[in-house]
């Protein structure tokens, strides 16, 4: 028999890409089980996808082993920092669909929902390996993509239609501008790989050094659209408010940890050589995005829009990491969202649960009352909400002084005393929705019906905030951890 002889070799430790096709094989799998399943046990979709969240989140600690691994021809990096950023991942997109169970009941076709956030989960954990701008693209297609059908998803109502479609084309436009300055990285470099690109920045100099400044603005433009900041954020409020509240959760979690993780890998692999223009760019975009964020949220009376602009407000304070640019720094990132994931993810629950026939419960009016028809609900809603505030001493307040002090170690203390003036600006709106729910008269019929699992969701949120603002130390240590080989 003929010898065969292929351009590459078989590539090595595709064992690292273990939990990535776990998710690939499930999700085609659900994909196809879904079609013989009876409208009344689509339900048995919704914990086989859950169930697949949390083995892809299991099986990434457990090939992570003893060191890092580089797979596929080096485009896929297997590492402490892309490890802990997939278990956040694929926390999200559980804690997502099982936020979706009941509120997506009575929607039709919803087993290729569960199978799209699969998808989109697949993508982000493509991201957070990436080693490479081709891999990093193709997750970063892989998840958009799955949004955009996602914020649209109840096609039927007129505001999710017009969500998804301003979703899609801003998305697109940046998509495209991200794209153009890698093709200036490119030019520079003649390589798609973080490393190379940042050994040839390196020795770059006069007209190399002005491409590579342009690749610098296109790439932070194209990125910075994906994690909400200002200027490119004009798609949040929209998307928010016009997706399915679940789908609203899942966007403020998860895509935002896939792209700070690119965002660090990009800063730190293929871009030191203009660490300081990249610094410069940033802190005018952190100004920005935290006035925005926080001074649009004060005018806004319907809770997703305004926990929007709290997010764009949050990505502000998490840019301070970036903009410090050390390992305490990133380390303060993954502090920063791994607390905030669990502060809206018991948010937006409790928001569902104020879902009910005939009110949409996202109103500042629809919780009038709260504390006197549900005072469990009141208490939990008052602890997330002072959380994200960052009141002493829950978790929200140690995943600002994670990113706060890194700023001031780097030598940003103006722009932390910035940071605080607009932290007081948004405990405001965080605390006049506790003022509704604790001192206003009810207006609307507290007649819901309650979900176990969406009870126990909230309660558990609650107390890991709680948790977590009295002992924050193991997963500050954690985070530690995770950036140690970074820098």
């Amino acid at each position: 028999m003929a010898n065969v002889t292929f351009p590459f070799p078989f590539p090595e430790h595709l064992i690292a890409l273990l939990p990535e096709m776990v998710v690939a094989v499930m999700a085609m799998f659900l994909l196809l089980f879904d079609l013989f399943i009876p409208k009344e046990r689509k339900v048995l979709t919704a914990w086989l996808a859950t169930a697949t969240a949390i083995v892809a989140g299991v099986a990434s600690l457990q090939v992570m082993g003893a060191g890092t691994m580089v797979a596929f021809y080096g485009m896929f990096v297997l590492d402490p920092f892309a490890v802990f950023s997939k278990v956040l991942i694929c926390a999200g997109t559980a804690l997502g669909i099982i936020l979706s169970i009941d509120y997506m009941k009575d929607e039709a076709n919803v087993g290729e929902y569960y199978v799209l956030m699969l998808f989109a989960m697949l993508g982000m954990m493509l991201m957070v390996s990436a080693n490479n701008f081709i891999t990093m693209y193709l997750g970063l297609e892989l998840m958009a993509l799955s949004v955009y059908v996602l914020v649209g998803y109840q096609r039927d109502t007129l505001r999710s239609s017009e969500a998804a479609l301003k979703y899609f084309i801003l998305g697109s436009l940046s998509s495209g501008m991200l794209l153009y300055g890698v093709t200036f990285l490119y030019g520079v470099s003649g390589s798609f790989d973080f490393k190379l690109i940042g050994d040839a920045l390196a020795d770059g100099g006069g007209s190399a050094r002005a491409a590579t400044l342009l690749g610098l603005v296109f790439v932070v433009a194209g990125l910075a659209f994906k994690v909400s900041m200002a200027p490119f954020h004009m798609w949040t409020p929209d998307a928010y408010e016009g997706a399915p509240t679940p789908i609203t959760a899942f966007m403020s979690v998860a895509p935002k940890v896939a792209g700070f993780v690119i965002f660090i890998r990009i800063l730190v692999d293929a871009l030191p050589a203009v660490q300081q223009e990249a610094e410069m760019i940033l802190i005018w975009m952190a100004v920005l995005t935290m006035a925005i964020g926080n001074l649009a949220a004060i005018a806004q009376r319907n809770i997703k829009r305004m926990l929007a602009y709290s997010t764009i407000g949050h990505v502000g304070f998490v840019m301070l990491g970036l903009i410090a640019g050390t390992s305490e720094g990133y380390a303060g990132i993954l502090v920063y969202l791994s607390i905030y994931l669990f502060m809206t993810m018991g948010a937006f629950a409790i928001i569902i649960l104020m879902r009910r026939e005939g009110i949409q419960g996202e109103l500042l009016d629809d919780f009038a009352g709260l504390s006197r028809a549900r005072p469990g609900y009141a208490l939990a809603m008052g602890l997330l909400l002072f959380s994200l505030a960052g009141i002493p001493f829950l978790g929200g307040f140690w995943a600002k002084y994670a990113v706060f002090i890194a700023a001031v170690q780097a030598g940003h203390v103006y722009l932390v005393l910035y940071a605080l003036l607009f932290s007081a600006v948004g405990a405001f709106y965080y605390i006049r929705v506790v003022k509704y729910i604790y001192f206003d008269e009810a207006r609307v019929a507290f007649n819901f019906n309650d979900s176990a699992v969406m009870q126990a969701t909230v309660v558990v949120m609650t107390l890991v905030i709680v948790m977590l603002g009295l002992y924050p130390d193991p997963l500050m240590g954690l985070c530690a951890s995770a950036v140690a080989g970074l820098i």
